[in-house]
């Protein structure tokens, strides 16, 4: 339906946003065609999802959704999600970066790939941002549960999974900040957490049911 459409709209514009800042930030356009990933994703899952499932059919939303936590919450889990992916991307980089440094360090994808240190620093400042608006959503959710079906936390498959994603981030950071961590092992995990939290995102709507199940994907 129209809103399952606009949450991709939503994901894949603050994605774009969230790179056009640090493009700014760092006066750098090298790290676009990665960020581009990311969003043509969204894209091409959107246009399958409006072909394929007929979502260009216009539905009210359902009463659950009908309510002001919904223009909070929402874009405050998105602004999470689209670092997340953002950071997946850098996170590519890096490792793409490290195997043409060990192969051809002065060959022509060296010279156009952005610097390793440059990608690990904006790599953790957007797992760093995604993190706290993703906590501050996961709030937002817990107030709006409570207001909606009497309980803040009713481990739900989709809150379940948003705890998981939560967590996994919150040891990224935990790691980075007291051990040091840094470099491709933290490149791997930004990766490999992205598919997590698509999980989270996609994979709980599609194969899993509870109190979050809105239609299926």
């Amino acid at each position: 339906d129209v809103y399952k459409r606009q949450v991709f709209i939503l994901f894949a514009l603050i994605t774009a946003l969230l790179y056009l800042f640090y493009e700014d930030r760092h006066r750098t356009r090298a790290m676009g065609g990665f960020a581009l990933l990311a969003i043509s994703g969204a894209v091409a899952f959107l246009l399958w999802y409006t072909l394929d499932r007929q979502a260009h059919h216009i539905q009210p939303l359902i009463p659950a959704l009908q309510s002001y936590w919904m223009k909070i919450h929402v874009p405050a889990n998105f602004i999470g999600y689209g670092a997340f992916a953002l950071a997946a991307m850098l996170g590519v980089a890096y490792l793409l970066r490290v195997a043409v440094e060990a192969r051809q360090p002065t060959g022509l994808l060296a010279r156009v790939l952005p610097p390793l240190e440059l990608l690990d620093d904006v790599m953790y400042k957007a797992i760093a941002l995604g993190f706290a608006a993703f906590t501050i959503a996961t709030i937002l959710g817990a107030l709006w549960a409570a207001e909606a079906w009497g309980g803040y936390w009713s481990w739900d498959p989709k809150e379940t999974w948003a705890l998981i994603v939560w967590l996994n981030y919150a040891a990224w950071l935990h790691l980075r900040l007291t051990k040091g961590w840094r470099g491709a092992p933290m490149a791997w995990w930004a990766v490999i957490g992205l598919f997590v939290t698509l999980f989270a995102f996609l994979g709980v709507n599609m194969f899993l049911s509870g109190l979050h199940s809105y239609g299926t994907l």
